[in-house]
């Protein structure tokens, strides 16, 4: 019984299989390049402001 249970799930087995490597593959041929193989160079990320003196933080006194 379980032969039979291997046979039939063998084709999807090959089915998924070839799915995946199907879709591996389109995403390396067809996938959007990383930044740095583009050509543009790497994007600077804007800075953080805060404040710039110690008015903000406010003394706690306990």
């Amino acid at each position: 019984m379980s032969s039979d249970v291997f046979e039939i799930a063998k084709p999807f087995a090959w089915m998924a299989l070839t799915a995946f490597l199907v879709g591996f593959a389109s995403y390396f041929l067809f996938g959007e390049r990383p930044q740095t193989l583009a050509g543009d160079g790497w994007v600077q990320p804007a800075a953080a402001s805060g404040p710039s003196s110690a008015d903000w933080n406010i003394v706690k006194h306990i």
